[in-house]
């Protein structure tokens, strides 16, 4: 069986969050005997590296997108479909006449296929509609929404096969696209990045997550406005970190006690690593979550919300508190109970090897290349 995968950015182990789970995709797939021939688009923006040598992946520069009115013609005849153009649309199509399957992995790959007649299916990680609230109509925020809701609706209507990160996107999928095999698919990250964490005593609590995501900038706002004064007047031993790309912005809030923005980190295994819980009290966004996903790679307790936890199976290792007062007393009963620490450290790891590592978590697709070869014959 051999598969074609078009990726928006190189897989790197400690890229994007698309980049880290592109990783382990690759190596799950091939671990099943699959042939994969992947293609990575690489933005002028895209965080700087080369994938690791077994991957053998093939790194494609993309040029922007036009800026203006230059570029809008484009836009509203393909949303997002930056990618459809130059030579990596030239190397898809050459790669797709040697493959059973073209795996498009995000919805920005989803014009790729276009004039290829080898079955071709899109992964949908998340929608939009449901990450974000409608901005204002006269920002770029508005239009930027406004493209990507446009290039999601054109990849569920235009494909057949669609992969789903959890069951609500594929739920929510199957609403709105009743021609389509929707199949659910989880994330999935390389085991072997990622250390056990060390559960330290004093505990450090921390949240990691690139600020200029609303969901994860309102997250982190909440937990240290509100939720971190009332966990630090009951663990007064603890200490919060925040990290990630843009949390620069939360200096200018009043300190917090016991609280610190370090900003961007160069590792976030790393980071994750030092802490003794992951606090995560995001209020709103759809499909997996790669934080939490790392957290429970490493053997680390999460507390969060249900939209923290979608596509996470339940288990003792990552604990769902939707209320502020249960966030609060949850996250504190875990930091001041270090047996409690290791025993939920110890069931999301074991949760996470046993579904999320990339020998489980690929089998769905496998299983989906197979129909899609057959439905062709």
């Amino acid at each position: 069986m051999r598969a074609l995968v078009v990726l928006t950015q190189p897989p790197l182990v400690e890229g994007g969050a698309p980049g880290r789970c592109a990783v382990a995709l690759i190596r799950g797939l091939r671990s099943h005997g699959v042939e994969v021939e992947a293609l990575a688009a690489r933005h002028p923006f895209a965080v700087a590296g080369d994938p690791p040598a077994d991957l053998q992946v093939e790194v494609v520069p993309v040029d922007p997108p036009s800026p203006g009115w230059r570029g809008r013609p484009g836009r509203l005849r393909r949303p997002r479909g930056d990618l459809v153009q130059g030579e990596l649309v030239e190397r898809v199509r050459a790669a797709a006449a040697r493959a059973d399957v073209v795996h498009l992995e995000e919805t920005e790959t989803s014009w790729a296929d276009e004039g290829v007649s080898t079955p071709s299916l899109v992964h949908i990680q998340y929608l939009v509609r449901r990450d974000r609230s409608l901005p204002a109509p006269w920002t770029q925020a508005f239009r930027d929404y406004v493209e990507l809701a446009l290039a999601e609706r054109a990849a569920i209507r235009r494909h057949r096969w669609i992969v789903a990160s959890s069951p609500l996107v594929a739920d929510a999928i199957r609403s709105v696209a009743a021609h389509a095999r929707v199949v659910v698919a989880p994330l999935s990250l390389d085991p072997a990045h990622y250390s056990p964490a060390l559960l330290q005593d004093p505990p450090v609590a921390g949240v990691i997550g690139t600020a200029a995501w609303p969901p994860t900038a309102r997250a982190m706002s909440r937990l240290l406005e509100r939720d971190w004064p009332r966990i630090r007047a009951a663990a007064p031993a603890a200490r919060l970190l925040v990290a990630g790309r843009g949390t620069e912005r939360f200096r200018t809030l009043d300190p917090r006690p016991g609280a610190e923005i370090v900003g961007e980190v160069p590792s976030g295994a790393s980071f994750l690593r030092d802490l003794s819980v992951l606090l995560y009290p995001i209020d709103r966004g759809s499909g997996m979550k790669v934080k939490v996903l790392e957290a429970i790679a490493t053997g680390l307790p999460v507390v969060t919300t249900s939209p923290g936890a979608e596509g996470i199976a339940p288990n003792d290792g990552v604990v769902v508190a939707n209320s502020e007062r249960e966030f609060v007393e949850r996250s504190v009963s875990i930091l001041l109970d270090p047996e409690e620490r290791r025993e939920r450290g110890r069931v999301a790891r074991a949760t996470f090897e046993r579904l999320y590592s990339p020998g489980p978590a690929t089998e769905p697709l496998v299983e989906l290349y197979t129909r899609m070869i057959e439905s062709r014959d």
